[in-house]
């Protein structure tokens, strides 16, 4: 009796083992052909997911260090999850042509600052993207100054996009909106693959 539970139990263990796996592939092949941008179909390819890295130099001629890290739009972990039944509501919101990730910028004293990301990639051509921050102000009274990221291209280890520069007063700085940039300035940005 307590033999036959005992194999009846492992048998059900084994099968569910096996239904995860299966469907753990099953899952990464399908996410390959719908974010080829961040999954591998073969082990060349190259992937927008990853961390990038570079310098600009500010139009007050100041140089400054980017990094770019682009996330994956599911984890490992959450992709166990979901293979094993486990639903995972995040998976619903992902839309194929956007990313998430973080960006920070240095300045030569060591300060960071730190950003959450989010983009958008080009439908027809998935090398052209656009991105922008998800807090996208910075308080530098008397200005408030934000960040643009637009034209962006990347192939196999080189990332380049404009980023824009735009200073405001900083008078009511809860209503960005009702106040127009005094100055914008645009500079080329090159990343390279950190690998």
């Amino acid at each position: 009796m307590k033999l036959g539970l005992f194999l009846t139990t492992l048998a059900l263990i084994l099968m569910f083992a096996i239904v995860g796996v299966v469907n753990y592939y099953v899952s990464y092949k399908t996410d390959s052909r719908e974010y080829p941008w961040a999954y591998r179909s073969d082990e060349n390819k190259p992937l927008l997911v990853g961390k990038w890295s570079g310098k600009f130099i500010e139009p007050d001629s100041i140089e400054k260090k980017i990094s770019l890290v682009i996330s994956e739009p599911y984890t490992k972990i959450e992709r166990i999850f979901y293979s094993i039944g486990l639903s995972n509501k995040r998976r619903l919101y992902i839309e194929t042509n956007k990313f998430d990730g973080f960006l920070s910028i240095e300045n030569k004293f060591h300060q960071e600052e730190k950003y959450k990301v989010r983009g958008f990639l080009n439908t027809k051509n998935i090398q052209l993207f656009d991105f922008h921050l998800l807090a996208n102000v910075k308080e530098t009274l008397p200005y408030h100054y934000s960040f643009l990221f637009t034209e962006g291209f990347w192939n196999k280890n080189e990332m380049s996009f404009i980023l824009t520069i735009v200073f405001r007063k900083s008078t009511m700085p809860n209503n960005l909106k009702n106040h127009e940039p005094f100055l914008s300035k645009k500079v080329r940005v090159s990343l390279n693959r950190v690998l």
